[in-house]
């Protein structure tokens, strides 16, 4: 279980497992993606009305028509950012390996981020993430933000993301697959209380503090200078990644700190009845620590997993050297590789038509 965190800090979730081989890299001739820039209208909670807006990237392939699209959702601190990488997108950029396979992606700034709405820091929490989600969907599938709907949809997280696609998938249950990233059920507290440590008030960061509501002191974000050393493997990853990674950071609230634990309450998580694939770096120090979970192998991974979703397939990938951040490492076209090949066959058997 995870255990929930009061301090105003960027505190994740994550996942494990070993994939043994991965398939060719993806054609980098391949016809230009179209992508567009895309704002959904959403409310917090059911009944209320949509005041609120879902800002997305959405990207389809250019040589071939999909049916299927990933809703990729950013953890603590990150938008839409981490999965599109602005530094050598060839390597760091997850929507153009999973462009080249020939997946739709959504790639979304996340309620309380970036272009989205920053309603009152208070209501921001892992159930308006989950709800706001689940309108997205909703809207994918009917056609509102394609002009066309998408019949199978995937959600794609990292981390604290990763918690939003579990919550949404149990209370909702309109995702065919979810891919979790940096998550498990058992984490870190040596790392915890690290990063209890890095809380940032908004205000301190002009850039950040022109977004927020003023005066709200729900929004935070993270310190710089310690912030590398929990989220990467510094040694397999680029100083020019990690210096941009800081430039471009976001904010996180107090509401989702303190609801982080809600997608692993008791009875919660199994109710997930979609597949579901985690990834986690080998060298996290948030989920595959020492007193963590045992990421040396995917059946170790998967062994500790398993048992939280009792009527979903689990399936588990570990990335070595990776470290939290899987996206932004060295080895980050490993972690592509494997979610897109797992994604082959699980959309394989579940329709031939994919």
């Amino acid at each position: 279980m995870i255990r929930r965190i009061t301090r105003a800090v960027a505190a994740t979730s994550m996942l494990t497992g070993l994939l043994v081989s991965f398939p060719a890299a993806a054609d980098a001739f391949a016809p230009a993606t179209h992508c567009r820039d895309v704002t959904v209208p959403v409310s917090l909670a059911h009944g209320q009305p949509a005041r609120e807006r879902i800002w997305g990237r959405l990207c389809t392939p250019g040589h071939r028509p999909t049916a299927t699209v990933q809703v990729l959702i950013s953890g603590l601190n990150y938008s839409h950012v981490y999965w599109d990488f602005p530094f050598q997108p060839d390597h760091y950029s997850y929507v153009r390996q999973a462009n080249q396979a020939g997946y739709a992606t959504f790639d979304l700034d996340r309620i309380g981020i970036g272009r989205s709405s920053h309603p009152a820091g208070d209501e921001v929490t892992l159930e308006s993430n989950a709800y706001t989600i689940h309108q997205v969907i909703a809207a994918l599938r009917g056609g509102a933000i394609a002009g066309r709907g998408f019949g199978t949809v995937m959600l794609v997280g990292h981390s604290y993301g990763s918690e939003i696609a579990k919550l949404e998938s149990a209370k909702y249950r309109d995702a065919d697959a979810l891919v979790l990233t940096g998550s498990a059920h058992t984490i870190s507290a040596t790392a915890q209380q690290g990063l209890a440590q890095l809380g940032q008030p908004v205000d301190q960061v002009p850039r950040l503090a022109a977004e927020v509501p003023a005066g709200d002191n729900g929004y935070v974000t993270v310190q710089d200078a310690q912030r590398p050393a929990f989220m990467y493997n510094v040694a397999d990853a680029d100083p020019r990644v990690i210096a941009l990674d800081i430039a471009t950071k976001e904010t996180n609230t107090i509401g989702e700190l303190s609801t982080i634990g809600d997608a692993n309450a008791p009875g919660m998580a199994e109710r997930i009845t979609a597949p579901i694939l985690i990834a986690d770096g080998a060298d996290d120090k948030l989920a595959c620590a020492p007193d963590a979970t045992d990421c040396s192998s995917a059946a170790t991974l998967a062994a500790a997993e398993r048992p939280f979703y009792p009527h979903a397939r689990l399936d588990a990938v570990v990335i070595p050297h990776a470290g939290h951040a899987i996206n932004l490492h060295r080895d980050a076209v490993l972690a592509y590789r494997g979610i897109i090949a797992w994604t082959q066959r699980t959309l394989a058997a579940r329709s031939p038509s994919g």
